[in-house]
């Protein structure tokens, strides 16, 4: 009996160490949470597939189809990271910063749970599934992904992914639908303290890198948020704020630009790479100017006929056919309006387009509503001449929350400003053609 012990414990031994053994110290893992921003919102180029380091990794928390991948499975990092329709991340660049700073020997991987348009209670541990009753089918479908049970689901992963290396941070990008609420950082901190304690972490053990949203600066419609976002309270002194000044955003007002997740990536890296005590990071990506494209409407885009600009749907305006000028009344709006509304669904993006900069504040505005006085989905110009919206996602910013424009089912489109400065029009139209698709470097 004694030698069976013997024998039994001896095994145990063996065990443990073959376990000890496989988990690699040179394997830096990061879990990554939240929501449409960290999901992925924007086309994947074809420079974000190509001589993507095999020594950056991604674990799928989900199965994937195309590319084939199994959930709680390593492969490169080649995008998309968070589930097969998705777009590029921060993770992306992310990934390759670092990589790129760290001695040759070391891997970092990824595992990342994301649900486009969730609140941080959506995340947190103790989540009621039972609540999601009340919410929109996409909505539904997305946590679906994750057997409604988000946090549970990023625990499995790390947990697996704690055999093979060590986890070294956590990297959130979260805030749009929460905008405003000063309680964020206490239900970010709630999720952060669970997830230690369920990996066997030590308390406040590991940083944590919270992104900004777009800013109002750069049209972003839940900008108000990053007053909370960068406030890191004291009392969270593994807790980081990462700046998304001057990044771009595709004309929604809430997501970013391919070029601008490039960017925003390599900042998360440079705050991870002053934790390692690495301040003058090589970066392959960084502030360069982002492709700005000249897209042109093709055969079957439903194109907005500028003979039929209406200048006047709110406040007495005027419109030159010719120089395409709107001057409008004081606060006014001027465009296409339609008694019975004009569906759009069938297309991926529209394109609005001035001939000048911005000098009016003007905002492009799309309503799915008969009543001018219901929020439409508004983005501002911001001194610029293009705005490249996607139709599939494209928001209203209402005071209840963020909820999607009906696009089937659209009575206005056009032009709103002050009324103090012309506005000259190019062109509106809605396409299949993605502009971004081709990135001149």
């Amino acid at each position: 009996m004694k030698i069976l012990k013997s024998l039994i414990f001896g095994t145990a031994l063996m065990a443990s160490a073959i376990s000890l053994n496989a988990q690699d110290p040179n394997f830096h893992i990061y879990l990554c949470l939240g929501q449409s921003n960290m999901e992925g919102n924007a086309s994947i180029e074809p420079l974000d597939r190509q001589n993507v380091p095999e020594r950056f990794q991604m674990m799928a928390a989900v199965d994937f189809n195309n590319p084939q991948r199994t959930k709680g499975e390593w492969s490169v990092a080649v995008p998309p990271l968070v589930r097969e329709y998705t777009g590029l991340t921060p993770m992306d660049y992310f990934g390759r910063t670092m990589v790129d700073n760290l001695p040759e020997d070391v891997k970092v991987g990824v595992v990342a749970v994301a649900i486009g348009g969730c609140k941080i209670e959506h995340l947190d541990k103790d989540f009621n599934p039972e609540t999601l009753a009340s919410e929109a089918d996409w909505f539904k479908n997305f946590m679906k992904a994750y057997d409604n049970a988000p946090y549970a689901r990023l625990v499995e992963c790390a947990k697996k992914a704690q055999q093979d290396g060590v986890i070294k941070g956590i990297l959130l990008h979260q805030g749009e639908s929460n905008t405003g609420d000063p309680q964020w950082w206490n239900k970010v901190k709630k999720v952060y303290d669970d997830l230690l304690a369920d990996l066997n972490l030590e308390s406040n053990s590991i940083p944590l890198f919270a992104g900004e949203v777009v800013t109002s600066e750069m049209g972003g419609v839940c900008g108000s948020m990053n007053a909370i976002i960068s406030n890191v309270p004291d009392d969270f002194k593994m807790a980081h704020c990462v700046s998304a000044a001057d990044l771009p955003q595709k004309g929604d007002g809430l997501h970013f630009t391919a070029h601008a997740y490039r960017v925003l990536g390599s900042r998360y890296a440079s705050e991870m790479l002053k934790t390692m005590g690495i301040n003058d990071p090589v970066l392959n990506y960084t502030e360069e100017s982002s492709f700005v494209p000249n897209p042109q409407p093709s055969e079957g885009d439903f194109v907005f006929d500028l003979k039929t600009f209406n200048p006047s749907i709110f406040a007495e305006g005027s419109f030159d056919q010719e120089s395409g000028v709107f001057k409008g009344g004081e606060w006014g709006f001027g465009g296409w309006a339609y008694e019975e509304p004009i569906d759009l669904s069938g297309y991926k993006y529209i394109v609005a387009e001035l001939s000048e900069p911005d000098v009016d504040h003007v905002m492009f505005r799309v309503a799915d509503s008969q009543n001018y006085e219901d929020i439409p989905y508004a983005s501002a110009f911001n001194g610029g001449r293009l705005i490249v919206a996607e139709l599939d996602g494209m928001m209203k910013n209402l005071p209840t929350g963020i909820v999607p424009l009906n696009t089937g089912n659209v009575y206005r489109v056009g032009f709103w400003g002050f009324g103090k400065n012309p506005i000259a029009i190019k062109q509106v139209f809605a396409t299949n053609t993605n502009p971004y698709n081709t990135l001149q470097k």
